[in-house]
């Protein structure tokens, strides 16, 4: 993409991928830098996300505000379409909090509070609910102004429906009405997401303390927080109050609006600076500019800027699934529905609708490729052939890593570990293998034995009848999915498979050095977030993807699918104590076994190498699968 030209714009640098779509810096003809946001290839026959991508433009459109980024253009390039806004030099709240040392300055972070209260009050006035309110979401600009951003699943109206689009938000922001289709959704909901962040801007940490889904889905059902003023004995009380007002549980105790937000928060400049001099400054920044020296502006790699030209003759935008969109927005968009906005010779807006092209014919997913004896990969790591299976196995050499982290307790504690030499299975036991191991040992799966599987609907798991292995969701045979990871299996069935293969489960500690290696990875292609040429994630989606799809996102030893896709069990007992420094094998007993690596709905905090789940050894999920591991296997010669 660098240096190549969208529309009227040159593309000179790379700026985020993630999600479905890539930003990247522009110049335009009159020699302005402007972000350039555009649809990843790969995203272009789903439906959903097209008409999000549509969506954000037409809700930008509506809306002119100074703490809001600004729309300056959206139209088709070829098969894709481009969002063009004004670029924000700056850094984002999530990141600015996360190289912190203490409280951010006070002024800081009332600046930011007031002109973000401001900002929504603005897009409610305007019929906007943004749905997705948190750090990620705010920019910083170098002047230490607030902007926000990602109006992608935003919507128009002052109530909103629960939809999909509940998977695509992140639960420590959530607000509990959202876990409960009976309630309404409405401006008090962005107002509990709003004082979500405020309480981690003020007291220098999250409201709710827990780490898992499934307890913080509770805590904000449930839990009532610490007033933020507990973490920050200096901070005004009437801020420390407005906060708790805005998270409470049940909206009608809420802020009306985020005019009323503001009023309680509002200050005096005395009391501004005084509530400012009472910060420890060795450990703030000095002054009112935000550091942007901070953010990676580095120039994308040629691996980088080659990606989008590998991956645009991929697949193109099938005609009818685009007409549908278009009609569909044009009926319930709203007024004008949506439209491409195209600067006139004079700079005024003209609406043009483009003409979606003819899609090329769907490639079709390669085998899984098979080692030759002792070959080594393209990591440099030995590869053979389990005799059973027929599967890949890497040689991960005997060593030390570091495995844990220190970000939430299920995860600490961090420790060094040493390791002796082991294989594990390249890629995710696939639909293909699994039913080879079926047929010949004639094993019935949990699921199948219940008659029904675990499927999460939204943001709640159901049992739901007819699901298996064989119909992961209940609905939808594997059928043309040979080379997909098989899902909806219990550690029990793993376990059985791995036992008919002469080989094992990982132990966590295995699978967690496959997945970061020696250099303590964060994920497994190493420290950068991730996107949608390194993992399956975050519904991007919508199922599952062939086992060979990311080879971007393969580990340090060649490992891949280490993150997205589907979970993985370990062959550990769940527990949090210390570990045995060598060759920890887990508690001996327990109720629940480990699972890890995240799975295509996941977000991206789930794909981290050290996330770790759990659940009952007879639990089977469509987010479940599993590959093996030997110290001794036995191979093709």
């Amino acid at each position: 993409m660098i240096n190549e030209k969208i529309g009227d714009y040159d593309v000179t640098n790379a700026l985020g991928k993630g999600g479905f779509g890539s930003v990247w810096m522009a110049t335009s003809s009159e020699g302005a830098t402007v972000a350039l946001k555009l649809l990843n290839p790969q995203a272009l026959d789903n439906q959903k996300v097209v008409k999000k991508f549509f969506h954000e433009a037409m809700i930008l459109a509506k809306l002119n505000h100074p703490n809001i980024t600004k729309l300056l253009e959206f139209f088709p390039d070829g098969d894709n379409y481009a969002i063009v806004m004004e670029y924000v030099e700056g850094i984002e709240l999530k990141k600015l909090l996360q190289q912190q040392k203490g409280l951010l300055p006070f002024n800081h972070a009332y600046k930011i509070a007031v002109q973000s209260l401001d900002a929504f009050q603005y897009a409610h006035e305007h019929g906007i609910l943004h749905r997705d309110i948190k750090p990620a979401n705010i920019m910083i600009n170098k002047n230490g102004d607030a902007k926000i951003m990602d109006f992608g699943i935003a919507k128009m109206g002052t109530t909103a429906s629960h939809d999909t689009a509940a998977s695509m938000l992140s639960v420590h922001y959530t607000p509990p009405e959202r876990f409960d289709k009976s309630r309404e959704i409405d401006q008090r909901s962005d107002i509990y997401s709003l004082g979500l962040v405020f309480y981690e801007m003020f007291a220098g940490r999250r409201a709710f303390s827990a780490t898992e889904t499934s307890q913080i889905m509770f805590s904000h059902l449930n839990e009532i927080p610490e007033p933020p003023s507990t973490y920050a004995p200096n901070l005004p009380p009437q801020i420390s109050k407005a906060i708790f007002k805005a998270l409470e549980k049940d909206p009608e105790d809420r802020f009306p609006d985020f005019k009323a937000f503001k009023q309680a928060i509002a200050l005096e400049q005395v009391e501004i600076d005084d509530a400012t001099s009472v910060v420890d400054l060795d450990a703030t920044m000095a002054d009112a500019t935000i550091d942007v020296g901070a953010v990676d502006r580095r120039p994308a790699s040629k691996s980088e800027a080659l990606t989008s030209d590998k991956t645009s003759d991929k697949k193109k935008t099938p005609t009818a699934m685009l007409a549908a969109i278009i009609a569909l927005v044009l009926i319930a968009g709203g007024a004008g529905g949506y439209f491409f906005l195209k600067k006139g010779p004079s700079g005024t807006e003209q609406a043009t609708v483009a003409t979606p092209t003819t899609a090329a014919p769907e490639k079709k997913p390669a085998a899984v490729p098979k080692a030759g004896p002792g070959q080594k990969n393209a990591r440099g790591f030995n590869e053979v052939n389990n005799q059973k299976d027929g599967s890949i196995m890497v040689s991960i050499p005997a060593g030390e890593f570091t495995m844990g982290s220190d970000k939430y307790s299920a995860e600490r504690p961090v420790q060094k570990i040493n390791l002796d030499s082991y294989y594990i299975d390249k890629y995710l036991v696939t639909n293909e293998k699994f039913s080879k191991f079926v047929d010949e040992s004639k094993y019935k799966t949990d699921a199948e034995k219940e008659g029904a599987g675990n499927v999460r609907i939204g943001r709640r798991w159901k049992k739901v009848e007819g699901a298996s292995w064989k119909k992961p969701d209940g609905l939808t045979a594997i059928d043309g999915k040979e080379n997909h990871p098989v899902s909806q299996v219990s550690y029990n069935d793993a376990s059985a498979y791995c036992k008919w293969a002469q080989k094992d489960l990982p132990t966590e500690a295995q699978w967690e050095k496959s997945a970061r290696g020696p250099d303590a990875n964060e994920y497994p292609w190493g420290n950068s977030d991730p996107n949608d040429t390194s993992a399956n994630f975050d519904n991007i989606i919508g199922t599952t993807t062939p086992v060979t799809e990311y080879e971007k996102g393969q580990s340090v030893y060649g490992v891949q699918d280490m993150a997205g896709n589907v979970y993985q069990w370990c062959k550990d007992w769940y527990g949090t104590a210390e570990r045995a420094a060598k060759n920890p094998a887990g508690p001996k007993e327990g109720k629940e076994r480990v699972i890890k690596g995240g799975s295509f709905i996941e977000g991206m905090e789930s794909l981290r190498s050290a996330n770790r789940d759990r659940y009952e050894p007879n639990y089977s999920s469509f987010l479940f699968g599993f590959r093996c591991a030997s110290t001794n296997p036995k191979i093709v010669k």
